[in-house]
């Protein structure tokens, strides 16, 4: 083998490494934020209390928001490393990596191994994509699962080897397995697209490959045959409701304008946001690629990333991260333009001076808000923007530097853009410290334990608390709140667990029950607007107030 070549590949592997690391160094450090790292950590610790791993229960009532994989891996995860928050964000932060490695292979299968490289560089120390990769949510793994199946895709494609729809199939039955139709929907319409635009007429036929969809419906199909055999409701709630409606209408109270995605594109690719800009330039690889291959590549990465982004963009629904599976094309797309600008030695379409740009603007207001700000102490928040700003300032600054020196060091000006934003995105490590006191139940949990006597019934009200019945090891009632539990909460033998408030005051002032009842400050006197308690012991934390009723 060429040395060459061997040591690209060891610098390959070397990068991704350190990556890992800064992936899994924050995962244990904060507790659960709600709502969703609660849920996803809770579901899947029920499963393993009741042995009952087919029908999906949270708050121990019947859930079918989301497929069962990302239950089954936490769960997996909790038995080798026990119930904890390290354990519930391991899966995600493997898939944010694993995706990150597989951007980075089809980078350099399409573009050479430094734009490669570069591409897994990107995509993993980028501020939206670190972030959903390092919180327990269904978004990374789907993420992953899409990137695995659409680089399989173009793999098999490019090299005219069938083979690799194996693994199209496999990873598309995943991202069913994981939330569902859109890991099947979004790709076909991607691999759709590419085929109209490029008119390979013969992918319709080749992608068509028998062992791939044996493969598809072995995965996929038995939990979804199990599933609806045990809960007859199941097929509805999940397939009507949850995608269709969900889709077309406002019933999931996430209603966002059209261009809602719009400004999270560059703001989510921070802090390579400048060169996210060049790519409109002329003499990027967009607009004028190297070759008939290139283009090919062009059109494919740019279906990939507008197909999600205008799927997402009519849906009546909008979370932030619905667009994480758009970033991996954008990053490949920015690698190759990138590794242009190297071997042309020329900083094109203002990339360099956006970056400065921008990195002077956003560390002003990191400052700014260290300084100014008075909801969290400066002591918290003037490391975090030091470390931000110097993240989103030496990278540019320095490669201005560098570059000006001599041609030869835009190299060094790509390694120092890559440290700089691993400094980034370390800083943002540190914001989860701040969160964990301002989105975590787990101090008001460590209350409760300390507190809580055998017969206490832990109760809610008006809103949900994932997080509690996790660290609690205990079912909670929730007072006049259903939410998303709305479906499980109406079934058959639940209701007692779902009060409205004058049933559970009046279990309450009776004392024939013992409840730990968390309230909100701001909250409690629409519980008891007469400020009668019942001689309740009330303990205090910043936002809640926990009252026991014992006599």
């Amino acid at each position: 083998m060429n040395p060459s070549t061997t040591k690209k590949q060891l610098l390959f592997f070397a990068v991704f490494a350190v990556i890992l690391v800064l992936y899994f160094f924050p995962l244990g450090s904060h507790g659960l934020l709600e709502p969703d790292e609660g849920r996803y950590a809770e579901i899947p610790r029920e499963m393993i209390q009741s042995g009952n791993f087919i029908t999906p229960r949270l708050n121990f009532v019947k859930y079918f928001e989301k497929p069962v994989l990302l239950y089954w891996m936490n769960a997996a995860n909790f038995m080798i490393f026990g119930e904890n928050e390290f354990a519930a964000r391991f899966a995600p932060a493997l898939c944010a990596v694993s995706g990150a490695f597989t951007a980075a292979l089809l980078g350099t299968l399409i573009f050479g191994i430094r734009a490669g490289l570069l591409s897994g560089i990107i995509t993993s120390l980028s501020l939206l994509y670190f972030a959903i990769g390092t919180i327990n949510s269904t978004d990374m793994p789907l993420s992953f699962f899409m990137t695995l199946a659409l680089a399989s895709f173009y793999a098999g494609h490019i090299r005219k080897d069938r083979r690799w729809y194996i693994l199209f199939y496999a990873a598309s039955a995943l991202g069913l397995l994981t939330k569902g139709l859109i890991a099947v929907v979004l790709p076909g319409a991607i691999i759709f697209w590419y085929i109209i635009f490029t008119r390979k007429w013969k992918l319709i036929s080749d992608i068509l490959y028998i062992p791939g969809i044996i493969i598809f419906f072995a995965i996929s199909v038995p939990w979804f045959y199990l599933v609806c055999k045990d809960n007859p409701d199941f097929f509805y709630f999940f397939f009507i409701r949850e995608h269709f409606l969900r889709y077309a209408t406002k019933i999931a109270d996430r209603y966002e304008p059209f261009w809602y995605f719009l400004p999270l594109i560059p703001a989510g690719l921070m802090p390579w946001t400048g060169f996210f800009f060049a790519l409109f330039s002329k003499k990027s690889v967009v607009r004028t690629p190297a070759d008939g291959k290139a283009k090919d590549a062009n059109i494919f990465l740019l279906a990939w990333f507008a197909v999600i982004l205008i799927f997402f963009s009519f849906s009546n629904s909008k979370l932030i991260p619905y667009i994480v599976p758009c970033m991996p094309p954008l990053a490949i797309l920015i690698g190759a333009d990138m590794d242009r600008m190297i071997r042309e030695g020329k900083w094109h379409g203002g990339a360099i001076v956006l970056s400065a740009g921008i990195g002077i603007l956003f560390s002003a207001a990191f400052m700014a808000y260290a300084f100014l700000g008075d909801k969290i102490p400066r002591a918290e928040t003037l490391p975090i923007a030091v470390k931000l700003s110097v993240g989103l300032l030496a990278g540019p600054f320095g490669a201005i530097w560098l570059s000006g020196v001599k041609r030869k060091y835009f190299n060094y000006a790509a390694v120092i853009l890559s440290m700089s934003a691993f400094i980034f995105v370390f800083g943002l490590s540190d914001i989860y410290g701040i969160m964990d006191k301002t989105r975590s139940s787990r101090s008001l949990s460590d209350v409760i334990i300390k507190e809580k006597r055998p017969d206490d019934t832990i109760a809610v009200y008006g809103e949900v608390l994932h997080g509690i019945p996790f660290y609690t090891k205990q079912r909670v009632m929730l007072i006049d709140y259903k939410g998303e539990m709305e479906f499980g909460a109406d079934q058959p033998g639940e209701k007692d667990w779902f009060p409205d408030a004058g049933k559970f005051k009046k279990q309450w002032y009776e004392g024939q029950r013992h409840f730990a009842l968390v309230v909100e400050k701001d909250r409690l006197n629409r519980l008891f607007p007469d400020g009668d308690t019942g001689k309740a012991k009330k303990i205090e934390t910043d936002k809640y107030v926990i009252l026991f009723n014992r006599r």
